[in-house]
């Protein structure tokens, strides 16, 4: 799959003065303007994290993450391809596209994060022996 914005279709009302998204009222939840050194560092430490998470878990049949959403209270399914793509837009300044949910995911394949740390962790700890006493993954 590809997830480059090149591929999406042009919007319709692109230099509109009258588009109907203008007549919205502007959305909370907007960015608060670019994100901070400490956040990039953070947003870094997860794409690290999700590549790994990926590459131990999906030769096991596990094709994303799932996660609970605060706005509707439900869970909602994302394939590996597009958290990595999503934390890339961030970290490059971009805003994130909406990805419509997959058709009828089947929850069976996803798991949460707190299940990719701690599978990474306990690989890690088979591989490794024991580091201490803090997780590496969270």
């Amino acid at each position: 799959m590809n997830f480059d914005d090149a591929l999406m279709p042009p919007d319709p009302f692109a230099g509109d003065p009258n588009d109907p998204a203008s007549f919205l009222e502007p959305e909370d939840d907007e960015p608060d303007g670019p994100v901070t050194d400490e956040e990039r560092v953070l947003l870094r430490e997860d794409l690290e994290n999700v590549r790994h998470f990926r590459a131990l878990l999906e030769p096991r049949g596990v094709r994303g993450i799932s996660m609970l959403c605060e706005d509707c209270d439900e869970l909602h399914y994302y394939d590996w391809p597009i958290i990595i793509a999503n934390i890339s837009t961030i970290l490059n300044g971009e805003t994130v596209p909406v990805h419509e949910p997959g058709a009828a995911p089947d929850p069976d394949f996803y798991v949460s994060w707190e299940y990719c740390a701690g599978y990474a962790d306990a690989v890690d700890w088979m591989k490794e022996g024991r580091r201490g006493t803090t997780p590496r993954w969270f």
